[in-house]
């Protein structure tokens, strides 16, 4: 057996040995968050609906599952800002069969994950383009 072969297999052994209680360390930054919003009308006052959101910092991606009922097909879906209604994440393909998962920047989901209820996700269609259903982002 090769030193590299011996040395591989001495750490592999290593690790069996250690304890189930044992944790190994992994960076902050692999992890994935979720968060939830309940959409409610902000414009149709028959819809409703629901947005799971994962937000995963290893990838700079946000990935979005949306539905809704009781309004008319949407056009649009965004995480806006609160405080300015600035679209932070543009969410579209989550309503309109498109790409689920987006790039953002890290900036952003650090912002979004250290205070989700900062941030809304909202969901436009073309009788209510400012947003027919919306929900504030909990986890």
């Amino acid at each position: 057996m090769s030193t590299p072969t011996r040395a591989a297999a001495a750490i592999v052994a290593a690790l069996l040995l250690l304890p189930a209680t044992s944790a190994i360390a992994v960076p902050t930054t692999s992890r994935v968050t979720v968060l939830h919003a309940t959409l409610k009308p902000s414009g149709d006052a028959d819809g409703s609906g629901a947005a799971v959101v994962s937000l995963r910092p290893s990838s700079n991606r946000v990935c979005a599952r949306i539905t809704y009922a009781g309004i008319d097909q949407p056009f649009a879906a965004h995480i806006h800002r609160r405080s300015d209604g600035q679209v932070v994440v543009d969410l579209t393909g989550s309503v309109t069969g498109g790409a689920r998962c987006v790039s953002a920047t890290s900036r952003i989901i650090k912002n979004i994950t250290g205070a989700p209820g900062k941030y809304y996700v909202n969901v436009h269609n073309r009788t209510y383009p400012a947003g027919a259903v919306q929900g504030k982002l909990h986890g």
